[in-house]
């Protein structure tokens, strides 16, 4: 993937997240922020690094 592509992705991401966490509270954030960081790894390993 581009960089340019990755970068607005956690853009679009950070902004939902702090969008979720206004709506429904700051308990949401946590199980959000840990499938975010989940699936970053996840698809850098499968791009290989």
């Amino acid at each position: 993937m581009d960089s340019v592509l990755y970068a607005f992705l956690w853009f679009a991401i950070a902004l939902i997240a702090v969008v979720t966490m206004k709506f429904a509270g700051g308990w949401v954030l946590l199980p959000v922020v840990l499938v975010i960081i989940l699936a970053f790894i996840a698809g850098r390993i499968r791009e290989g690094w």
